[in-house]
This record gives structure tokens, C-alpha cells and sequence, in this order.
């Protein structure tokens, strides 16, 4: 009963789209030996048992916890991160238990926080990190957990993606231990005790979002400055939101399966709705043709920042949440881009592209300086996004591209073995920055993984 319950939920949730293709691998056995083992190390280097200590920084919560990076480069509980290490064996189901229950006990209570004149936490938001005393710090740019935290240039309001993490983190959980129990368990809170699918309810409807389309919105740069997600959040963009609404997609479409599967079938239904209005509303709001016949992108926002988006394009491919037609065009112009090397330089890619001219290939409104970080540094983080996605239409350049990769990986190892994985570099200037990042190598090892491009 339960391999059936599991192949139910591969057939209905949102798996990648490349999988079911019958694609061929892109990495030989060797190469993808290389890459489990480098992802093991670096998600190895960034564990934090109870009470351990790593420099400065102890982990005084009672979980088992995983930072972004083996560096301490970023001394806390990013909620994103951690979960772009599931979809593996990297994580047990113990420590994600122990994730869950700390994110509803640092969430926002039922009420908004008005932390101060033009900063508001909404109810129910998830926050951006947890320091490690078990604190929530609901907006990027420091550790602050009070009055002092948001604002610009960080935003009116917290990011607009932790929330549908929080919510793939409850779903991995189901995946992982194909038991209900906690799905239907009470748990605890700062604001009291509810039921974990209740909270998951609350969770998912607290993204402001277009009623028409489904999608997520935000408004005026200068009265919000909203943050799509937190690998944006030197960005601003407005209007209707490209990237959360794909994780909104995807949180639907796995909600939909927890209610199936709890035998609440009215629920489920109610979520699959949702999930198939935001799929029919993606393409049409965002995509938009090339010059080059056949080709075409997704772009990032429909106000600031309505740009093709890189990273965007590749995660819709993946995801499955744009088909057919859209999506052999968006494979195709990722396959110019990475031949053009417009976005992708030894295996990793940029948000934007080189050549896009809203800013000299940079984001139309940025904080970030130019060629730098989330402003034209290069990312490992969504190659295997970006290679599944291109192995659409050119399995030969998706091929190339995971070689490259690899490449660069094993070009840049330490003396023990393990690669510095940065966060991010840039090729022409030398440029990087924090070593040691788990989603430089975990996440697109799992990303291939899951995408079926690794034997």
C-alpha cells in the first residue's frame, strides 16, 4: 500500500518534467560518483549538532541544524537553503522533523507585526533565517530579530518565498517517512498549539497574490521594495512575480497530495484547482518570444525587474509548471545562451543576462554592484536547473555543460579533496565569495537526480 501511495504521488505532484522523457544521463558513472561525494562533504561541513560550536557561533536550539555553508559565511538557519537539501538522503527524517517544529515556533502568529512605520510581518510568515538561539529574523541583510530588522533597502515585507519552503519541507517529510502522523499532529507555536496541516493552510495563503491568475504579487518598488525570493534580495522588482509563483505552483500541487492522501479529498481538489490556475497563468503573463525564431524566456516580473529571467526560465522547465510549445522555445534560448556564453561560464550561471539591456546586464533596480553576486556573479546553484532544461532540445550542449561543470568543481579543490564550491565568482574579475555553499553542489546534484540525467 505504500509503494502505491508513492508512485501516486510521483505521478501527481510536481516532478520534473525531463524525467518522465527517458532521457539519456549527462554525467558519466564516474562524474556522478564525483558529484554525490562532493555534495556529501559540503552538506557534511555545514551540519551543527545541538550545543555544538563552530568558532564564535553555537548552536543553542535543540535540533540538529544545517547552515548555507561549511564557512559560517552565513551563521544561522536559512529556511531556503536547508531545504534545497532535500530530495536526497542527505537529511534524515529526524533532523527535518526537528526543521519543522522550529519554523512553526519561529513563524509570525495570527496577527501582523508592525515592527515599525513601513515594516510589516504578515501573519503567518515564515521567517528569512532562525539565528541559532532559536530566534526568527523575518528579512535579509542582518541577524536582527527585533525592531531594528526590514526596511530599506531590504523591504516593507519578508521575502515572498519562505513560506512555500516551509511548505516543501512538510511534504519531503511525507515523502521521506510515508507517514501522515505529523501532517496531522498538533504543534507548537509562538502564538499556541495547532494542527500542522492547519498551519500548512494558513502558510500557503499568506503570499499576496493576483485572484484572476493565482500569481504572486507586490507592489510599488518604493512604497514595498519586495523581495521575489531570497536569492533576489538585492533586487526590486514589482507586479506580478515570476519566481514564487512557480514555488507556489509546486507547494499546490504537493498540498493537493497531503489532503489526497489524508482522505480529504474536498481540500485536495480545492489545491489542485489552484495549482492548474497558476500552470495556465504562467505562460501567459510571463513568457514572451525572441528575435530568434523558436526562442523565447520567461521574464522576472511584469513592473521592475521585467527582464529575462536566467534562473526563472530553468526552474519552470524543470518543474514541469510550462510544457510543451513555451517550453521547448525557453530550452532553446537557454541553449544559445550557454553557447553564447551570455549566461553560463564553466558550469554556472548568472541571474541575468550579459547581454540584457536594461542595465548593462545587470537588474533593472539593484543594490548589488555589477558583476558581483546576485548582479552577475555565477552561480552553481541552478546548473542542474539549467542543464535538465536544456537537455530538452540539445542533449550534446546539456552534456557539455555538466562537463564543465564537474570541471569546474575539480579545477578548484582543496588540498583534502573537497571543492571550494563558492557561493559565487566571476571569471573575468577573479572575484568569489564564501566557500564551502551546500546549494553550489547538493542542490544541482539533486536537481540532476531527480530530473533522471544521472545513472
Amino acid at each position: 500500500m505504500k509503494s502505491i501511495r508513492r508512485l501516486f504521488a510521483i505521478m501527481l505532484v510536481a516532478t520534473p518534467l525531463l524525467a518522465a522523457q527517458g532521457v539519456q544521463p549527462v554525467l558519466n558513472p564516474s562524474e556522478t560518483a564525483f558529484l554525490r561525494d562532493q555534495a556529501r562533504r559540503i552538506v557534511e561541513s555545514a551540519r551543527l549538532a545541538p550545543g555544538q560550536t563552530r568558532g564564535q557561533w553555537r548552536n543553542a536550539t535543540p535540533y540538529t541544524l544545517h547552515v548555507p555553508g561549511g564557512n559560517m559565511g552565513y551563521p544561522a538557519f536559512w529556511v531556503r537553503d536547508a531545504v534545497m537539501m532535500l530530495g536526497g538522503d542527505f537529511i534524515s527524517p529526524k533532523e527535518l522533523e526537528g526543521w519543522i517544529r522550529l519554523m512553526s515556533t519561529a513563524m509570525q502568529g495570527p496577527e501582523d507585526w508592525h515592527v515599525r512605520p513601513g515594516v510589516v510581518v504578515p501573519a503567518y510568515t515564515v521567517p528569512d533565517h532562525i539565528d541559532l538561539n532559536g530566534k526568527p529574523s523575518f528579512y535579509p541583510g542582518s541577524y536582527e530579530t527585533g525592531s531594528k530588522q526590514g526596511g530599506y533597502p531590504f523591504g516593507k515585507y519578508p521575502p515572498l518565498d519562505d513560506n512555500f519552503y516551509f511548505l516543501k519541507a512538510v511534504y519531503e517529510y511525507w515523502t521521506m517517512t510515508h507517514r501522515l502522523a505529523l501532517f496531522r499532529s498538533v504543534v507548537k507555536t509562538s502564538f499556541g498549539r495547532i494542527k500542522l496541516a492547519d498551519l500548512c493552510e494558513h502558510v500557503y495563503k499568506a503570499a499576496p497574490a493576483d485572484p484572476a491568475t493565482g500569481l504572486v504579487t507586490a507592489g510599488d518598488v518604493k512604497r514595498e521594495n519586495a523581495k521575489d525570493w531570497g536569492f533576489c534580495d538585492g533586487e526590486f522588482k514589482s507586479g506580478k512575480l515570476l519566481f514564487p509563483s512557480i514555488l507556489k505552483y509546486i507547494a499546490a500541487q504537493e498540498m493537493a497530495e497531503l489532503f489526497r492522501a489524508s482522505g480529504e479529498k474536498g481540500k485536495a481538489s480545492e489545491y489542485q484547482r489552484e495549482a492548474a490556475q497558476i500552470k495556465g497563468s504562467i505562460p501567459k503573463v510571463f513568457f514572451h518570444s525572441t528575435r530568434n525564431a523558436g526562442e523565447g524566456w520567461l521574464y522576472s516580473a511584469t513592473g521592475v525587474g521585467h527582464q529575462p529571467d536566467v534562473w526563472g526560465s530553468a526552474f519552470a522547465v524543470w518543474s514541469g509548471v510550462v510544457e510543451g510549445r513555451v517550453a521547448e522555445q525557453i530550452s532553446r534560448a537557454l541553449v544559445r545562451a550557454f553557447q553564447e556564453r551570455t549566461a553560463v561560464r564553466e558550469g554556472c550561471v548568472r541571474e541575468i543576462l550579459t547581454t540584457d539591456p536594461a542595465n548593462h546586464g545587470g537588474w533593472q533596480g539593484s543594490i548589488i554592484k555589477l558583476g558581483t553576486y546576485q548582479n552577475g556573479g555565477y552561480w552553481g546553484t541552478p546548473a542542474g536547473w539549467y542543464i535538465a532544461a536544456m537537455d530538452r532540445a540539445d542533449h550534446r550542449a546539456a552534456v557539455q555543460m555538466a562537463q564543465e561543470y564537474i570541471r569546474f568543481l575539480k579545477d578548484n579543490r582543496r588540498p583534502g579533496g573537497t571543492a571550494e564550491a563558492w557561493e559565487w565568482f566571476n571569471p573575468d574579475t577573479g572575484g568569489h565569495n564564501n566557500p564551502l555553499y551546500v546549494a553550489t553542489v547538493a542542490l544541482p546534484y539533486l536537481s540532476l537526480k531527480e530530473a533522471g540525467l544521472l545513472k
